[in-house]
């Protein structure tokens, strides 16, 4: 398994996910992403745990959706004319 290569302990779970730049995210990730927030909260008894996980996504998302918008203009070098 390649936790073990990431330098991880046994004890830990790795799970991908899909995040949509568009829309609500829908019951089953809302799930996840509470219970995740739950069980980080009661390991670390800091219930602030929770919202920042929601933060951290919330600006994740926001960082791609300008890298990606970003990447589809094209890029004018000072020989370029216009």
């Amino acid at each position: 398994m390649f936790g073990s290569r990431l330098g991880l302990h046994s004890h830990t779970c790795l799970s991908q996910f899909v995040v949509e730049t568009i829309g609500a995210i829908n019951k089953d990730g809302m799930d996840f992403l509470s219970g995740l927030g739950r069980r980080i909260t009661q390991s670390t008894d800091n219930y602030l745990k929770s919202a920042f996980l929601f933060q951290r996504l919330s600006v994740l998302i926001q960082c791609y959706s300008a890298v990606a918008i970003l990447c589809t203009f094209t890029r004018i070098t000072s020989g370029d004319d216009i």
